[in-house]
């Protein structure tokens, strides 16, 4: 096991002040105050695409009960793909101020949690359907 000498801090001019008490070193300020938050617009946006997740995913289950099963999974994933589509075009009417370089950031943000969130409530709500398909006896 090698040893590394250990660096030198750099020295604080008040440390070589006799007078001076242990003082610890100034925090920097912050316009917020504490426990205040600013809302981030992105945040918003994330929290959008989560909540149109879910709802693209009650949505296709509930729309697939008159399909038949062969076309569900289509419908499902057009539901999934129109809703992002829709949640792109709000997030460009919120006026979310980023700069150029990062115009990507409106598709990027939330884009896994949307897809995971509409996964998830498609399963969910098609188990709560259609309990009795998981109560068959399996031999």
């Amino acid at each position: 096991m090698t040893r590394h000498p250990k660096k030198k801090e750099k020295e604080n001019p008040a440390s070589n002040n006799p007078n001076s008490k242990d003082v610890p070193p100034e925090l920097p300020q912050s316009n917020q105050k504490e426990g205040v938050k600013i809302k981030n617009p992105l945040d918003k946006l994330f929290w959008l695409r989560v909540g149109m997740g879910l709802l693209a995913g009650s949505l296709a289950a509930f729309l697939g009960l008159s399909m038949e099963e062969s076309s569900r999974p289509f419908l499902g994933f057009g539901i999934a793909i129109i809703l992002f589509i829709i949640s792109y075009g709000i997030a460009k009417a919120m006026r979310i101020p980023i700069p150029s370089s990062d115009k990507k950031k409106l598709i990027m943000t939330g884009i896994g949690s949307y897809f995971f969130m509409f996964l998830f409530s498609w399963i969910l709500v098609n188990t709560l359907i259609h309990p009795e398909v998981g109560l068959q006896v399996i031999r």
